[in-house]
């Protein structure tokens, strides 16, 4: 069997800021050259190489033309199937569950194995609440099915806990392979210059299932055995102005930051003590499928407070790099914040076990190796069909 040369990323939307995942994944690749397909760009998205990438419109949006749902009704797209003749990919390697059902006529018709990575919602989410999003979500909530029985499919899950969801959803556990994404360690770098504060950070979408209201509620008792610690919110969404007039009543210390840069997240993140996003599972079954944001803070030296739920633990080593307690447990979640505020040691010593965790267990380098080799699995079962 030849050597590994060219694989296909499918991204539907290429790419928003928030999955920067897949892109350093993508260029951390050694024995494969990653080329990039998609239907639109993203307004403010992640740049990628023009000559490895193949659009079908150079327009920016956010939702699906007439003439795009036409061409993913019909399967097929003249300019798709051109780029995918040239690239000769020895694998198409789809990012969440509805872009590998879009992904999968494709490599179908040029005869090349798919990959499906799912994330969290594609896989966590009911039935019936997908089926009341866009067209992509919506049709692949009908024909899921069409992934779980193709024989050239395989799938990868971010976490052990999204394994089990999928095995739980009928897909072949023979062919679910769980990986760590992983992070890019030489771009999380502590600045022993800094002077940490005594500041929780909260990075993520001000959405129901992140938490926020949660740590808000857990902050009114930090505010009176603490009063000097402050609050950072990090993000957006639809809850941000319901949780502002919340944390007006509770405290002057609580600071939302919006949407930041990537980079100043990190700088955030090197400057707070602690992180806490406390993410639940919420009626649609919306739940974290691991965190990368928890594995970010981990490698900034940042003991995690949080719950009990999805795919945290495997991020978070409760009592090791941070204090886990069940959802909701607002008072438990509290007694975790103060008990690392006021005990700088027990800070220090889940801080090196943290930074040691992101080493050993999400170095992206280390990773994209195992991905590797996941990828060389994949393309041999289906040499082997063939």
């Amino acid at each position: 069997m030849k050597d590994p040369n060219n694989i296909i990323i499918y991204r539907d939307s290429l790419l928003p800021r928030s999955e920067t995942f897949v892109i350093n994944q993508a260029l951390s690749l050694q024995s494969f050259n990653p080329y990039f397909l998609g239907y639109k760009k993203v307004q403010g998205g992640i740049d990628l190489p023009e000559e490895k990438t193949c659009l079908y419109s150079q327009k920016i949006s956010s939702r699906n033309n007439p003439d795009e749902i036409l061409w993913k009704k019909l399967g097929t797209n003249p300019k798709f199937n051109r780029f995918i003749r040239d690239v000769n990919p020895d694998l198409i390697h789809a990012h969440f569950g509805p872009d590998g059902l879009i992904a999968q006529p494709y490599a179908k018709r040029h005869n090349k194995p798919l990959l499906v990575t799912f994330h969290g919602y594609d896989v966590t989410v009911k039935d019936e609440y997908l089926l009341k999003q866009s067209y992509n979500i919506r049709q692949y909530a009908k024909n899921q099915h069409m992934l779980k029985n193709d024989p050239n499919a395989s799938f990868v899950a971010v976490s052990s806990f999204i394994r089990k969801k999928l095995i739980d959803k009928g897909f072949p556990e023979e062919r679910i392979f769980t990986h760590y994404i992983g992070v890019d360690l030489q771009k999380l770098q502590i600045s022993q210059s800094v002077k940490r504060e005594n500041a929780v950070l909260f990075v993520g979408r001000l959405i129901e299932n992140k938490g926020c209201e949660f740590l808000l509620e857990a902050f009114k008792k930090i505010s009176a055995h603490s009063p000097e610690t402050e609050l950072w919110i990090v993000g957006d969404g639809p809850e941000k102005k319901q949780l502002e007039e919340k944390a007006r009543a509770i405290s002057t210390k609580i600071t939302f930051f919006g949407v930041k840069p990537y980079e100043e997240v990190i700088r955030l993140m090197n400057r707070a003590k602690i992180f806490s996003v406390p993410s639940v599972e919420i009626d649609t079954g919306a739940s974290e499928g691991l965190g990368m944001v928890f594995v970010e803070a981990h490698a900034m030296g940042l003991p995690v407070v949080s719950f009990k739920t999805g795919g945290i633990p495997e991020a978070v080593i409760n009592n090791e790099t941070g204090l886990l307690v069940n959802q909701r447990d607002v008072k438990g979640l509290a007694d975790s914040l103060l008990t690392l505020l006021q005990n700088p040691a027990l800070i220090e010593k889940m801080s090196l076990n943290a930074l040691d965790h992101a080493r050993k267990n999400f170095d992206i380098e280390r990773q994209t190796h195992k991905l590797e080799d996941i990828y060389r699995s994949v393309i041999k079962q289906d040499t082997t069909k063939n």
